[in-house]
């Protein structure tokens, strides 16, 4: 059974795709392809809100360094 390693709060993200790009360059992921992505739900109406979501494989993930707001939380299993 697969656990939940890394938490993004989605009130803290504030899209601005750097997890993303940190994630590709750490592992030199070929064009195309990405292990994370960031996701808009209700994207421009009332309660909007974005979310980081990864494969969660990383135990030093470059995504979490790099970002801003310090949206990640990473759980102790």
């Amino acid at each position: 059974m697969a656990r939940m390693k890394f938490l993004c709060d989605a009130e803290r993200c504030i899209e601005c795709n750097a997890c993303v790009t940190a994630c590709k360059n750490e592992h030199e992921i070929p064009w195309g392809i990405n292990r994370r992505r960031v996701v808009t739900i209700n994207d421009g109406k009332p309660g909007e809100r974005s979310i980081s979501v990864a494969c969660m494989h990383c135990s030093d993930a470059p995504c979490m360094a790099v970002c801003p707001v310090d949206c990640f939380y990473q759980t102790d299993e």
